[in-house]
């Protein structure tokens, strides 16, 4: 992972300079995309973890809206693990340190208060932190003309957003 916003504990730098390798298809595939995909795996991965210990824990008001986003989060994880094996760099371990403090926030948060309706805005920017993570990585992607990546990141990050503007604005 590169970013160190996402995960302080990786300081290793993109390798600019790293050979570009062919895909299946023989296409050439850059270093770029394959970083940023990981990164917005390992991001989503360390989401799922977090939606995963609300849906356990959070009152019946909200487990519809936990269990949407949850299942449309697993489901972006699934297809960018499909691209990865696609482009044949899918031995990586994408998850981080963020994941399990995602984790440990819902179970503090539910000890101290209810998983109820009030934890919508901080879900909501949760989402909104996810997707300054993708745009990143689009912003990258599209530097590099690296079509397919770009395509599936764009549509997920567009769920993203339909999602977001679902849920509720911190008052």
């Amino acid at each position: 992972m590169n970013r160190s916003s996402t995960n302080p504990l990786n300081t290793m730098p993109v390798d600019e300079n790293r050979d570009s390798r062919s895909n299946p298809q023989g296409s050439v595939i850059s270093p770029v995309a394959i970083d940023a995909l990981h990164d917005i795996h390992t991001a989503t991965n360390d989401v799922v973890k977090g939606y995963r210990e609300m849906q356990a824990r959070a009152q019946p008001e909200i487990q519809t809206v936990i269990r949407r986003l949850s299942e449309m989060h697993q489901g972006h994880a699934s297809e960018q693990e499909a691209e990865l094996i696609r482009l044949r760099d899918a031995g990586k371990d994408d998850s981080s340190l963020q994941g399990t403090v995602n984790k440990v926030v819902v179970i503090m948060r539910d000890w101290l208060t209810n998983l109820d309706g009030d934890v919508l805005p901080a879900v909501r920017q949760g989402e909104e932190s996810l997707r300054d993570e993708y745009t990143k990585a689009l912003a990258d992607l599209q530097s590099h003309q690296q079509a397919p990546v770009f395509a599936l990141l764009k549509t997920q990050c567009d769920a993203i957003n339909s999602e977001i503007a679902r849920l509720p604005k911190k008052s």
